[in-house]
């Protein structure tokens, strides 16, 4: 069952995520164009980089906690799930803030009193 390790975390997270959006109704589908941009260019760099440091023998991934499915050479699907996933959970956590806060009201106010 190790192998299952990093994805259960990353399950866990992408529930929490899914969590936040529903339970702060932050409909963040309005946005879905923006959000896939910025999700596309966080896999690209981050991806290359991994690759990279795999290369160069300075990363490794655990093949007992891993299910050992590669989306790039030695690149496993738990770090592409990990670069959508974790990005995506600290956007939401980001606009829950802004949210239950109330501060992007602020700045639009500001900008209309000007």
């Amino acid at each position: 069952m190790t192998h299952l390790s990093y994805l259960a975390v990353i399950a866990f997270v992408a529930l929490c995520a899914l969590g936040i959006n529903l339970g702060f109704r932050l409909r963040i589908g309005r946005y879905w164009r923006e959000l896939f941009l910025t999700q596309f260019a966080i896999v690209i760099i981050y991806l290359s980089w991994d690759t990279w440091a795999i290369a160069k023998k300075n990363w490794f991934f655990d093949p007992h906690q891993i299910v050992n499915l590669n989306v790039l050479p030695k690149v496993p699907l738990e770090e592409l799930l990990f670069f959508i996933v974790v990005p995506l959970t600290i956007i939401l956590s980001y606009q829950t803030l802004l949210k239950l806060t109330g501060w992007s009201q602020e700045g639009s106010q500001e900008g209309s009193k000007r």
